[in-house]
């Protein structure tokens, strides 16, 4: 079982003297997002704030992914956070959507099966930013696995934040920003952990995560 405080501590030092570099990632991706004007988005553009999320949006959260694993073993390039248009797009904009649709419908349907579906392919994005061909259907079941008994843990370890948001918050919003590169960095910490777990478990093979070779990340 893994420590939450250790999760935590390891993604500040993953930060050290990396921070505002990581806070840049979090401030492009929250406005290329939309995450600032989010209500104001919906109402003006609909459908087309939709696809956007859709083509762009989860492409970017892949791209950032990366960037924050990346980062836990050394300094890594801003460009980093845009590599989800690079390598196998189509892939990765499919596998997202379709996993966020299955959240959506169990949420729609009942919000706590919602929730719990949220946990359960929280994975998902840095599976894809590891191997960006990895099928959607694999990455949702290898992400399955890695949740499996945690989901409690997980959804804790993201409440544990839950002060740090609403601190945040008290800033006309914009103290969140500054929040956001430790959220990340401390959710990458809890993915290498568990991908550690899965690999040593047999859930996945090391080939499957290109962590021995992929075409991609050369």
């Amino acid at each position: 079982m893994w420590d939450r405080s250790i999760i935590k501590a390891n993604a500040k030092v993953a930060l050290g003297g990396r921070y505002w570099k990581a806070f840049l990632v979090m401030f492009i991706f929250t406005v290329l997002t939309g995450w600032l004007c989010k209500i104001e988005v919906k109402a003006i553009f609909g459908w087309v704030g939709v696809l956007y999320t859709i083509f762009v949006g989860q492409p970017l959260l892949i791209g950032v992914a990366r960037y924050f694993v990346r980062n836990h073993f050394e300094e890594t390039r801003l460009e980093t956070m845009f590599s989800g248009f690079q390598w196998n797009y189509t892939n990765g904009m499919e596998a997202m959507f379709v996993t966020r649709l299955f959240i959506v419908l169990w949420t729609l349907l009942l919000v706590i099966p919602g929730i719990v579906k949220l946990v359960q392919y929280s994975m998902v994005p840095f599976l894809l930013s590891d191997n960006p061909s990895l099928p959607g259907e694999r990455a949702r079941t290898i992400s399955r696995m890695m949740t499996d008994g945690q989901k409690g843990a997980i959804f804790v370890f993201w409440l544990s934040f839950l002060g740090w948001f609403c601190l945040g918050l008290l800033c006309f919003g914009v103290g969140v920003l500054f929040v956001l590169p430790y959220f990340s960095a401390a959710e990458a910490e809890l993915y290498l952990f568990l991908r550690t777990r899965a690999l040593s478990l047999g859930f996945v093979r090391p080939e499957e995560l290109c962590l021995k070779s992929c075409a991609e990340q050369k």
